[in-house]
C-alpha cells in the first residue's frame, strides 16, 4: 500500500533523487536509471473462478489485446504499456483484474491454503485481497482491513465485479487491530511506504520523500509488523512488503523485528521471480543481520517491473491451529428467495451450494458457508449482494448475475458482439424473436454475450420480438 506524499513536487527531481540515492545499491546505476525512464508494462490476471488463463488469452486476442504469459505467476499476463484492457467488456464482466506485476509477489509468498483465516492488514485498494480470495477458491475467510473506510471503496467494487463471497472488510488502525479477532493463519502487511518503486507508472506517480515523512513511515511500519506478529498463530506466516527501494523501510524494519521478537524467523523464498535479488545486509553504515539475505528485492532493470521488497516471516512455536474467532450472529434469510431465483432463471439446484444468505441493511447477501466473520464493530461489508431485501419482485443484482448468470437456462438472452457496448452504456436494445425464445413474459432477464454473463435487464415483448432496457449499474460504466 503506497502512502500519498506531497502533491506539487517536481516528478523529474523525484526520479533524479531515486537514482542518486539507490544507483550504487542497484548493482548497475546506468541500467537502473534507464529502466526508470521506461513505461511500466500493463499486467492482468485471469479470474480463475470464471475463466481459464488459456481461454482468457484467446478472448483477449480476439479483442485485439495480445497478452504474454508471465511464467512465474499462474494466470497472469503482461501487455504493452499502451494497452488499456480496463476498457474491454471482458474486464467489466469480471473475467480478469489489472494489477502491477511486482505486487503479485506478496500473495505468491503468502501462499494461502484452503479454509484458512487470513488478514490483509493494510488492504486498500484491494488488489492483493482479491488475489488472496481467489487463491482460496472463494472459500475460507479473508479479513481485509484499512485504517480509512473511504479507501475501501475500490476493494468493494473489485469484490463485486469478481464475485467474491469470502471477504469481510474492516476499518480500523492496523497498529491497534484487536487481538481478539485472531489468531490468523496468515497475515499480509503490505505496509504504507514512500512508494519509490512505482516511478515507472508515469510522471507525478511519485514525488520526493521528505526525511521527516520517511521517519514517520518507519515508526508506522514497525508498529504494524509488531501487531501482525501478535495476531498470527504459532506456525502461521506473515508477509511484509512495500513498493519502495528504501532499506530504512524494508530490511531495517525486519532486522528490528528479529531483534525484538524471539518467536519469529525468516523463511527464504528463493528466487520467486527471474531476476529477483536478495535483501541487503548493510546500508549507509548500518549493518543488518545476515538473515536479511533471505528477503527479496525486485529492481526494475533486473525484472522489468516496478521496485518491490518482501519478507516471509514464520511465527515459531507449536504449529497447531488455534480456535478461530467466533462468527458473529447474523440474521439468516429464508431459502425462499434462492428457491424463487432457481425456478425463475432455471438455475441448477447446486448453483448456490456452500453459501449462506444473510441480511445486511436492506440487502440480502451471499457468503461462503465456512467464512468466519469477526465480531468487531468496525465491519464495513461482507459477502456478495444477491438482491434488495424487500423488493416486491426480487431483482438479481448485477454482481450476482456475473457470478451465477452462466448457469441460467430460462429468462436469459444472448446479445451479439455489436450490442455489448450499447448494453454496457445502458442503452435500450432491440431483440429478435430467437433471442427471447426461452423467456417468459415481460420482466427481468439475464443478459449474456458469448456465453458470458454481463448483467441484468428488463424485457418488454412486442409482436416482432422485444426490447431490452439495460440495468447495468451507472457507477460501473
Amino acid at each position: 500500500m503506497r502512502q500519498s506524499l506531497r502533491k506539487n513536487s517536481n516528478p523529474r527531481l523525484a526520479v533524479d533523487a531515486v537514482i542518486s540515492r539507490y544507483g550504487g545499491l542497484s548493482g548497475n546505476k546506468a541500467a537502473f536509471k534507464g529502466s526508470l525512464k521506461k513505461s511500466l508494462p500493463v499486467c492482468l490476471w485471469a479470474n480463475s473462478l470464471r475463466i481459464t488463463a488459456e481461454d482468457l488469452a484467446e478472448r483477449l486476442n480476439s479483442e485485439g489485446i495480445h497478452p504474454v504469459l508471465i511464467p512465474w505467476s499462474d494466470g497472469a499476463f503482461r501487455l504493452p504499456a499502451i494497452d488499456r484492457p480496463g476498457k474491454s467488456w471482458l474486464y467489466k464482466a469480471g473475467l480478469f483484474h489489472i494489477q502491477e506485476e511486482a505486487a503479485l509477489l506478496s500473495v505468491k509468498l503468502l501462499a494461502p491454503q484452503s479454509g484458512e483465516l487470513i488478514l490483509d492488514l493494510c488492504a486498500a485498494p484491494g488488489n492483493k485481497t482479491a488475489q488472496i480470495a481467489i487463491a482460496l477458491n472463494n472459500c475460507g475467510s479473508v479479513i481485509a482491513n484499512d485504517k480509512y473506510a473511504g479507501r475501501l471503496a475500490p476493494l468493494h467494487a473489485a469484490a463485486a465485479r469478481l464475485g467474491l463471497v469470502n471477504v469481510t472488510t474492516t476499518a480500523i488502525d492496523g497498529i491497534n487491530y484487536p487481538l481478539s479477532s485472531g489468531p490468523f493463519d496468515r497475515i499480509l502487511v503490505d505496509a504504507p511506504c514512500s512508494g519509490e518503486g512505482i516511478i515507472r507508472k508515469g510522471p507525478g506517480k511519485h514525488t520526493e520523500v521528505p526525511e521527516n515523512f520517511r521517519n514517520w513511515l518507519r515508526g508506522t511500519q514497525r508498529a504494524l509488523l509488531r501487531r501482525a506478529i501478535s495476531l498470527c498463530r504459532p506456525g502461521g506466516r506473515i508477509v511484509y512488503s512495500t513498493c519502495t527501494f528504501a532499506p530504512e523501510e524494508n530490511e531495517e524494519i525486519i532486522d528490528r523485528a528479529l531483534k525484538e521478537s524471539r518467536d519469529i524467523r525468516l523463511i527464504s523464498p528463493g528466487k520467486p521471480i527471474p531476476g529477483a535479488s536478495p535483501g541487503i545486509t548493510n546500508w549507509q553504515g548500518h549493518n543488518y543481520s545476515d538473515e536479511l539475505s533471505k528477503t527479496v528485492r525486485l529492481w526494475p532493470h533486473k525484472t522489468n517491473t516496478g521496485g518491490f521488497f518482501a519478507a516471509v516471516i514464520e511465527k515459531t512455536g507449536n504449529p497447531r491451529k488455534l480456535p478461530p474467532a467466533k462468527t458473529s450472529d447474523v440474521e439468516i434469510a429464508g431459502q425462499r428467495i434462492i428457491d424463487n431465483f432457481i425456478r425463475y432463471f432455471g438455475f441448477p439446484e447446486h448453483s448456490f451450494n456452500n453459501l449462506h444468505i444473510f441480511r445486511s441493511g436492506r440487502r440480502l447477501k451471499l457468503i461462503s458457508n465456512d467464512h468466519q466473520r469477526s465480531e468487531l464493530k468496525c465491519i464495513r461489508a461482507s459477502g456478495l449482494t444477491l438482491t434488495k431485501d424487500k423488493a416486491k419482485i426480487p431483482k438479481f443484482s448485477t454482481e450476482a448475475t456475473l457470478a451465477f448468470g452462466h448457469f441460467a437456462t430460462r429468462n436469459a438472452i444472448e446479445i451479439e458482439a455489436n450490442s455489448r457496448m450499447d448494453y454496457l452504456a445502458r442503452k435500450t436494445l432491440i431483440l429478435l424473436p430467437k433471442q427471447i425464445k426461452n423467456c417468459g413474459d415481460n420482466g427481468y432477464v439475464i443478459v449474456r454475450s458469448s456465453g458470458i454473463a454481463l448483467g441484468i435487464g428488463i424485457l418488454k415483448r412486442h409482436k416482432d420480438g422485444g426490447t431490452l432496457k439495460s440495468l447495468f449499474p451507472k457507477n460501473w460504466i
